[in-house]
């Protein structure tokens, strides 16, 4: 069922579009796109991040939303294959650097709650 678009593989989706009574297909394709990179630029996307309190942060915030930029905003109904494509590149890259700012150091004597503990051995 067509409610279930992402089942559809990606080459048999069917291109569905309903007509706007006043703005015509590339008017809404633009001005869809004309947001995201608003929102989505640097400028914008710095002055959201002031948000959180550390440099560390923001630059976690910033790279998150550019993830989130690429992950998203490149891949519309009408989007291509090569697009799609750059676009998975970019979010892996960005995936990457957003990861190491998010790992911490090794903690061997944390337990999960509920387990029991096994004694340590020296």
């Amino acid at each position: 069922p067509i409610t279930q678009h992402w089942l559809i593989p990606e080459g048999r989706r069917p291109k569905l579009y309903a007509a706007h009574p006043t703005m015509s297909l590339e008017e809404i394709r633009v001005g869809t796109q004309r947001a995201w990179d608003r929102f989505y630029g640097w400028r914008h996307v710095w002055a959201r991040s002031s948000v959180v309190e550390t440099v560390r942060a923001r630059i976690a915030f910033v790279l998150i939303s550019k993830l989130y930029r690429h992950m998203y905003a490149n891949t519309g109904i009408a989007t291509d294959s090569a697009r799609v494509q750059r676009s998975t590149q970019w979010a892996r890259w960005i995936g990457v650097a957003c990861r190491r700012l998010f790992l911490g150091r090794p903690m061997p004597d944390l337990a999960v709650p509920g387990e029991p503990l096994e004694p340590a051995i020296n």
